[in-house]
């Protein structure tokens, strides 16, 4: 929902404007995270030049390293606030981020042009909000300022839907029909589940999680991006979207391409531990 506002509206040299989209269903309001909270009052008080050098720092394990929330928050607040020079500083560190998360061409040299086109089109639906937003409030934007990463999670995932039309040959990797066989072996082998959500609380494990999946094989890429969705991979309930249906792959080939896909990213995960 958009939301005009006034010069009065403007946020003071020290205020931090709560945000003003409600959640479905328990009507409440959307809010950030504490440490978020804190991180934009440090920020606010910060000298211009060193919050944005903060904002270009890139390693998430690096002091001083920015959360998106953070960046966004900045980006809006120097909108309402009519500072040109900062609002367009900080916007292009934004955009940076955001683009550099969208779908890639998975070749460089010779980039698909649909690759390249679906990429365009998620950042494109950003910058709009975000446009928007610096003349009339956008609420949309109050849940990246809520959680960042979950809203650009979605963001690929629409992105990466308008891709699954595209017909490649998926490898074939078959390992027989025994489903409840592969998922006995599966538990006994105690397979590493990178979407435990113990683990996918800590904010470095998500990070570096994604990363891993970014740099999977296509087939395994949507496969892992659509487990994170929530889609089953087999059929579900009468009318649900399976990962089975969307991609015209068979379970038992999905389940491969997981278990594989698993194995890449255990071995990504435990290298870079500490």
């Amino acid at each position: 929902m958009q939301e005009s506002w006034t010069n009065d509206d403007k946020p003071g040299s020290d205020v931090i404007e709560p945000l003003r989209k409600r959640k479905a269903g328990s009507g409440e309001l959307y809010t950030r995270p504490s440490q978020i909270e804190q991180m934009l009052k440090m920020l606010i008080a910060l000298p211009v030049e060193e919050a944005l050098a903060r904002a270009r720092i890139r390693n998430r394990k690096s002091p001083g390293w920015l959360p998106g929330e953070c960046v966004l928050h900045m980006t809006r607040r120097a909108a309402r606030l009519r500072d040109r020079r900062s609002y367009e500083r900080w916007y292009e560190i934004l955009a940076e981020r955001v683009l550099a998360a969208l779908p890639r061409p998975s070749n460089k040299d010779r980039p698909a042009a649909r690759e390249l086109e679906i990429g365009e089109t998620g950042f494109h639906r950003f910058i709009e909000m975000l446009s928007v937003d610096s003349n009339v409030y956008d609420d949309r934007l109050d849940i990246w300022e809520a959680r960042f990463d979950l809203a650009l999670k979605n963001l690929r995932r629409d992105a990466l839907r308008k891709l699954l039309p595209a017909k490649d040959e998926p490898e074939t990797v078959e390992i027989g029909d025994d489903l409840v066989l592969a998922r006995e072996v599966e538990g006994a082998q105690g397979a590493f589940d990178p979407f435990d959500p113990g683990r996918l609380n800590e904010e470095d494990f998500r990070s570096r999680l994604w990363d891993a999946i970014d740099a999977l094989p296509r087939e395994q890429n949507r496969i892992l991006t659509m487990m994170a969705e929530g889609i089953p991979i087999g059929t579900g309930a009468p009318g649900e979207e399976s990962i089975a249906t969307l991609l015209g792959l068979q379970p038992r080939t999905i389940n491969n391409h997981k278990r594989r896909a698993f194995e890449t990213l255990r071995q990504a995960m435990e290298g870079g531990e500490a």
